[in-house]
């Protein structure tokens, strides 16, 4: 058989597959992205703290930050939340105000994209300060929608 006649299936199939996806599955992938966000941010604040502000590893970890910020639009589909009854961070606001929470993830985009080309700038006054608003635009949407670790 020609091999274009396979790939119509095995496509469909991935895509019956990303639709069926548990819950749980979709709140894990959730949390990897995250884990995958925290440790770029982490790698910012400490290059950025010790004044490496041309290294590569700030480039890339504000590279890592964009991409998790286009991302992180599909990481909240119906069902994700706390009435999955998997265990989340995630509150039901996220959903109950979906245009607040959008307008959050926006803001956070927006932000990522600038840092990274503040920092492929090189001004290391900019740098700071562009950390500085890329924390906050997380908190920003921490505070609303996501449970507190205390």
């Amino acid at each position: 058989m020609r091999r274009s006649f396979w790939i119509a299936p095995v496509l469909l199939l991935g895509a019956a597959a990303a639709v069926a996806a548990t819950p749980a599955d979709t709140i894990r992938g959730r949390v990897a992205g995250y884990r995958a966000l925290g440790a770029a941010f982490k790698t910012t604040n400490d290059t950025v703290r010790a004044g490496d502000l041309a290294s590569p590893r700030l480039r890339q970890a504000a590279a890592q930050i964009s991409a998790a910020a286009r991302n992180q639009y599909a990481w909240y589909p119906a069902g994700s939340g706390p009435q999955s009854r998997q265990r989340t961070a995630a509150k039901a606001e996220i959903w109950t105000r979906g245009r607040e929470f959008r307008a959050a993830q926006d803001a956070f985009a927006r932000q990522a994209t600038a840092f990274e080309r503040i920092v492929a700038g090189g001004n290391a006054a900019a740098i700071r300060s562009g950390a500085r608003q890329l924390g906050a635009s997380c908190k920003g949407c921490h505070d609303t929608f996501r449970v507190s670790d205390d």
